[in-house]
């Protein structure tokens, strides 16, 4: 998946603190705006296909088995006595596939009556996820008044080529690399445990969120740096200063607060890092982002 060039973390003016002490937020789902955010959004665990596909059965797995149940016999001897064994129950599966249909209902009514607490493990261990939500744009308004404060905040401009945005360790991993989120009509709750993938779970949000145009890193909270107790613990992570690349000033920041940024970047671990600002075009209604000259020294 290609990544935007740039993507930008909107923050509160009290948010300076990610700038002074190089650590950024990854939160848990409990504690983020979106009520719904990765909860279970399958029907059921299992459907009457899957579990009948399941419980086929398969001769090669059926020797494979019987391999590992008699490998304290010698080869030959234990060859002979699998080859047998398979034999005598190929000749007469239906007796086997009966039995099986005779346990199908009540494992069926087993799994119908764990379902729901299946869900509830299985939102228990979404919780100990983190999640880092950046957006693509830049200038959309929602976004400065929802999460700087109504414009009074500012914005951190990330570069997204840097490898803190790609640490996965395998094409499998779910953790530590960007993921644009997608957004549909309906979560779909009618589908089964094992037709859901991980961006269904972890990057699948109701339209409403669209305007976010959201990307996330998830990171495990047993891996923060730093662990804050409160009423929503905070799980903080190290923020490398080579992933920034430029401050965004909201458009109705305080002098204080732009002064405070200014100074930060004019120190030699910031010198790379530019400043912009957000300026309001009334005519438009639409917000630009400009350089801001006055960080050259």
């Amino acid at each position: 998946m290609e990544y935007p060039d740039k993507l930008y973390k909107f923050l509160s003016p009290e948010r300076i603190d990610i700038l002074n002490n190089k650590l950024i937020r990854f939160t848990q789902p409990s504690a983020l705006n979106d009520p719904f955010e990765l909860q279970p959004v399958f029907g059921e665990i299992f459907s009457d296909k899957e579990m009948d596909d399941m419980l086929k059965i398969d001769f090669k797995l059926v020797e494979e088995e019987l391999n590992k149940k008699l490998s304290h016999l010698q080869r030959r001897e234990r060859k002979k006595l699998v080859k047998k064994l398979v034999s005598q129950a190929q000749k007469n599966p239906q007796t086997l596939q009966e039995e099986i249909k005779n346990i199908i209902p009540i494992i069926k009514n087993e799994m119908t009556n764990f379902t729901p607490r299946a869900k509830e493990m299985f939102s228990d261990a979404l919780q100990k996820i983190g999640i880092l939500s950046l957006s693509e744009k830049a200038n959309h308004p929602l976004l400065w008044a929802h999460y700087a404060n109504s414009h009074k905040g500012f914005a951190i401009e990330f570069n997204t080529n840097h490898e803190f945005f790609n640490r996965r360790r395998s094409d499998n991993d779910e953790l530590f690399h960007l993921r644009k989120v997608k957004y549909i009509d309906k979560l779909q709750g009618d589908r089964t445990l094992l037709q859901i993938n991980g961006d269904d779970i972890f990057a699948t949000k109701e339209i409403s969120w669209e305007y976010e145009s959201e990307w996330r890193i998830l990171a495990p909270l047993k891996d923060a740096d730093v662990t804050v107790d409160g009423i929503d613990k905070i799980f903080l992570f190290s923020l490398p200063l080579s992933s920034i690349s430029s401050i965004i000033i909201g458009a109705l920041t305080s002098d204080n607060l732009y002064n405070e940024i200014k100074k930060i970047l004019l120190s030699v671990d910031f010198s790379h890092i530019e400043l912009k600002k957000a300026r309001l075009d009334h005519s438009t209604r639409m917000i630009h982002i400009v350089k801001d000259g006055l960080i050259q020294s």
